[in-house]
C-alpha cells in the first residue's frame, strides 16, 4: 500500500483515536484536528494528501471547511464523514469537491481501501506537477543533447510566444510541452489538446470555436477552454490539407486579438504544437500555409532521440523500472546483467516512449524479483514485437493522459493508409476478411467497478482464433462469445474455468466497428474505463496497423423480426428486423434531468461511429452511488470518467452531446452484439433496455441461426 499524509478532523475523541491509530499502523503519517479552524491550519502548514472531514464539527462546519480546503489545495482528497447524513448532504459535498462520502460507524476495510485509492490517484494527478517541481531532474539523463533541451525549456517557460516541438516519434514532445506548461505557472487543468488527425473541414470550427461554420454556438470551443493556459496541437503535420486555410484564419485572428489586447485572459493563452517535421519543411513539401507556420513557431524546440543520447539509457531504465514497480505494486528490484546488456544494445527506434512502455509491460508480467533476458520480449532491430524498422519507428502516443503503443500508421495491403482504408473496406461484402493488428498494443487505466489500476495488452492472433480475453500474468483465456457471458448487471463480463474479464463492452464495440476478429486481450480482471467512453480505444486502433488475414467471417443477416419477451406491463422492449446494415434505434425515458430522447444510428463506417457514438460516456445518478459502493461496483468511478447526475442537473458538465446518454446506450449495444463472434446485419429497436436484454436478444438470434 502506498503511504500518504492524512488529516482526520472530528470532534469525537473516539473517532480521532481509533481512525488515527488504524491509519498510523498502516504506515501513513496521520494528523488530527478537532474543529475546522484547526484543520485549515494543518492544511496550510503540512499539506496533507487526504482529509477525513466530519460534517458536524464546532465553529466552521464541515462544508465550509471543505470549501476552504479546496481553495488552499484543489488537489487535496477530502472524504466527508457523517453519522446522520442524507443523500442530499452527500450530493452537496461532492459538488463542493469532496472525493467521497462515508457514513458512521465507519467500516475500516472500506476506509483503508479508499485511502489506498486516494493516495494512488493523488500521486497520479500530481505526477506532472511533481515533474515540473523537480525540474530539471525530471528529464532523465546527463548527455549534451538533454542538457541543451533543458535550457531551451527553461527559456520557453519564461516566454509568451508560440512553441513548435519537433522530433522523432516517441522522443517526448508532448511530455516537454507539459513541462513547459507547468514551468510557465499554468493551471494543470488548462493544458487542452487538439488531435490534428481528428480535425476536418466540417468540425474545425466546432472543435476550436464551439460554433458551426455559419457561426451558431454549439458548445465551448477548445480555444475558450484553454484560456489562461495552453492549447496543444498534437501532430500538426497530420493536419488535413483541406482545412489549412480555415485553421490559418482561426489562428491568425486569435494572434491578432492577443496583440490588440495583451492583458486579456485570452492573451495569457499559449499555443504549442508537436510535429515530426520542421515548420519550413512542411511549408516547402506539404504546402503548409507560411503565415500559419510563422504564428505557431515563434520558438522551435528539438527533442533528441535516444540514438542521439545513448549514455542516458541506463538512467532511464533505472527510473522507469522504479516508477513502474511503484505504480503496479510489484517488487521488481533490478535487471540481470545479460538482460541489461540486451537493453543497452537495442537501438530504441521508438525512443523514450518505447522504453517507458516496455518497462511498464515487463514489470506487469515479470515473475520477479529481477528482470531476466526471457522477460524482455524485445524485438531485434529488423523484426519482432514492434516491427520498428518496417514501420519507420513506433508511433507511440498519449491521449488524455492514457498511454498506448502504436506500431505503425500504415495499413499492410496495397499501400492503403489511415482510417479511410478501414472505412472503405470493412463493410464491403457479406464475407468479411478476418483482421488483426500487426503488433502488440499496451494501454493503462483504471477499472470502473474494481477501482484497480490495470493494464491491458492486445496481441495479434492467427486466423480463426477469435477474440480471447485472459489475465495479464496467466495463460488462461475466455473467448468473447455469448455462452461465456457471466454477468450483465452494470456491465458485461465473461467467465469460464480459466479466466474472468469484466466491463468488456466498450472495447468489444471498437473491435466490432473496425472489423477486428483475431486478438488476445490480456487484462487484470477488468478492462480499463479510460474516460468512460470508447474514444481512446478508437485512437488506439487507428494508430495501430490493421492487417487483413487469410479467411473470412460470414455476416448474420436477419431475415425476419425477432423480439425479446418482456414481463407483462414492462416499459421495455427490444426487437431486431431486416436492414441493409447494423442499425440501432434507441428510446430512452429517464427521470429528469435526462428525460426522453431517442436516436437512430446506422453503422456504415468507423468514422461515423468514432464521431457520433464512441465519445459518449457512462452515466449514473448520485442516488445510486451508495448502493453501488455497497455492492463494490463503483471503485473506479470518478467525475472524469462518469457523467454524474442528481435530480436537477448534470453534476460534472459539460456533456459531449446533448443526447450523450442515449448515444452511450447505443455504444453498449454495439459492443454486446459482437459476442456472437460474427457481425449482425439488422435493425435493433430498443426501449429502456440494458446489457441483460442485449444478451437475451443474442440468445434468440443464436437459436434462430444455430451459431453455437
Amino acid at each position: 500500500m502506498k503511504k500518504g499524509r492524512i488529516l482526520v478532523v472530528d470532534d469525537q475523541e473516539d473517532i480521532l483515536e481509533s481512525l488515527g491509530a488504524v491509519l498510523t499502523d498502516e504506515g501513513h503519517e496521520v494528523m488530527l484536528a478537532r474543529d475546522g479552524q484547526e484543520a485549515l491550519h494543518v492544511v496550510q502548514s503540512d499539506a496533507p494528501h487526504i482529509v477525513f472531514l466530519d460534517i458536524w464539527i464546532p465553529g466552521i462546519d464541515g462544508m465550509q471547511t471543505l470549501k476552504a480546503i479546496k481553495r488552499i489545495d484543489p488537489q487535496c482528497f477530502v472524504i466527508m464523514m457523517s453519522g446522520h447524513g442524507t443523500i442530499e448532504t452527500a450530493v452537496k459535498a461532492i459538488k463542493l469537491g469532496a472525493e467521497d462520502y462515508l457514513e458512521k460507524p465507519l467500516n475500516l476495510e472500506d476506509v483503508l481501501h479508499l485511502v489506498d485509492k486516494a493516495v494512488s490517484e493523488r500521486q497520479r494527478i500530481s505526477k506532472s506537477q511533481d515533474l515540473a517541481a523537480s525540474y530539471p531532474g525530471s528529464l532523465i539523463g546527463d548527455s549534451t543533447a538533454i542538457r541543451s533541451l533543458r535550457r531551451s525549456m527553461e527559456k520557453a517557460g519564461q516566454e509568451k510566444g508560440s512553441i513548435w516541438l519537433v522530433g522523432d516519434k516517441g522522443s517526448g514532445k508532448e511530455f516537454v510541452a507539459r513541462v513547459i506548461h507547468f514551468l510557465a505557472g499554468k493551471d494543470r487543468n488548462k493544458l487542452v489538446k487538439v488531435y490534428c488527425n481528428e480535425l476536418t473541414k466540417d468540425n474545425v470550427d466546432e472543435v476550436l470555436l464551439g460554433k458551426t461554420a455559419s457561426g451558431a454556438p454549439i458548445r465551448q470551443g477548445k480555444l475558450n477552454l484553454a484560456e489562461g493556459g495552453s492549447l496543444l496541437f498534437v501532430r500538426i503535420d497530420r493536419l488535413g490539407k483541406e482545412i489549412y486555410n480555415r485553421l490559418d484564419e482561426i489562428v491568425d485572428n486569435f494572434v491578432t486579438a492577443q496583440n490588440l489586447a495583451p492583458h486579456s485572459r485570452k492573451a495569457a493563452l499559449r499555443i504549442l504544437c508537436t510535429s515530426d517535421s520542421y515548420p519550413d519543411d512542411l511549408v516547402k513539401n506539404q504546402n503548409f500555409p507560411a503565415q500559419l507556420s510563422k504564428n505557431l513557431s515563434q520558438r522551435i524546440i528539438y527533442t533528441p532521440s535516444l540514438a542521439q543520447r545513448p549514455e542516458d539509457v541506463p538512467l532511464l531504465l533505472e527510473h522507469f523500472l522504479k516508477e513502474a514497480s511503484e505504480e503496479f505494486d510489484r517488487d521488481i528490484s533490478g535487471i540481470e546483467e545479460d538482460a541489461m546488456a540486451r537493453l543497452l544494445s537495442y537501438s530504441w527506434p521508438g525512443n523514450v516512449k518505447e522504453l517507458k512502455i516496455l518497462m511498464e509491460h515487463i514489470v506487469m508480467t515479470a515473475p520477479g524479483p529481477k528482470i531476466t533476458l526471457n522477460d524482455l520480449l524485445l524485438p531485434t532491430d529488423a523484426e519482432g514485437l514492434f516491427e520498428m524498422s518496417r514501420a519507420q519507428g513506433a508511433d507511440i502516443s498519449q491521449a488524455s493522459g492514457h498511454t498506448y503503443i502504436s506500431v505503425s500508421e500504415h495499413f499492410a495491403e496495397g499501400g492503403a493508409q489511415g482510417v479511410q482504408a478501414v472505412q472503405e473496406t470493412v463493410y464491403e461484402s457479406p464475407l468479411r476478411r478476418q483482421r488483426t493488428l500487426r503488433g502488440r498494443v499496451v494501454m493503462y487505466g483504471q477499472g470502473l467497478h474494481s477501482g484497480v489500476k490495470t493494464g491491458l495488452t492486445i496481441s495479434p492472433l492467427p486466423p480463426s482464433s477469435g477474440i480471447l480475453f485472459g489475465h495479464i500474468t496467466s495463460g488462461g483465456t475466455v473467448p468473447a462469445l455469448l455462452h461465456h457471458v457471466e454477468s450483465t448487471g452494470y456491465s458485461t463480463s465473461l467467465k469460464n474455468s480459466e479466466a474472468l474479464a469484466k466491463t468488456i463492452e466498450h472495447l468489444m464495440a471498437v473491435f466490432h466497428v473496425y472489423g477486428l476478429t483475431n486478438l488476445l486481450v490480456k487484462i487484470s480482471g477488468e478492462v480499463p474505463i479510460m474516460d468512460g467512453s470508447a474514444i481512446e480505444f478508437c485512437r488506439m486502433v487507428e494508430n495501430a496497423e490493421i492487417i487483413n488475414q487469410d479467411g473470412f467471417v460470414e455476416e448474420i443477416r436477419i431475415q425476419k423480426t425477432l423480439s425479446v419477451p418482456m414481463p407483462e406491463g414492462s416499459n421495455k422492449s427490444m426487437t431486431i428486423e431486416p436492414s441493409d446494415c447494423f442499425e440501432v434505434e434507441y428510446h430512452l425515458d429517464y427521470p429528469e434531468p435526462i428525460g426522453r430522447m431517442q436516436l437512430n444510428f446506422r453503422l456504415e463506417n468507423p468514422g461515423a461511429f468514432k464521431d457520433q457514438i464512441a465519445p459518449a460516456r457512462t452515466f449514473g445518478f448520485v442516488k445510486d452511488m451508495r448502493m453501488m459502493d455497497e455492492m463494490g461496483l463503483a471503485g473506479g468511478g470518478k467525475l472524469s470518467n462518469v457523467v454524474l447526475l442528481d435530480e436537477e442537473k448534470v453534476v460534472n458538465p459539460p456533456l459531449r452531446f446533448e443526447d450523450e446518454f442515449v448515444r452511450h446506450k447505443i455504444l453498449d449495444i454495439i459492443g454486446d452484439f459482437y459476442l456472437l463472434g460474427r457481425p449482425v446485419i439488422g435493425k435493433v429497436t430498443a426501449v429502456q433496455t440494458g446489457h441483460g436484454d442485449n444478451i437475451s436478444m443474442l440468445k434468440i438470434i443464436n437459436d434462430e441461426f444455430g451459431i453455437f
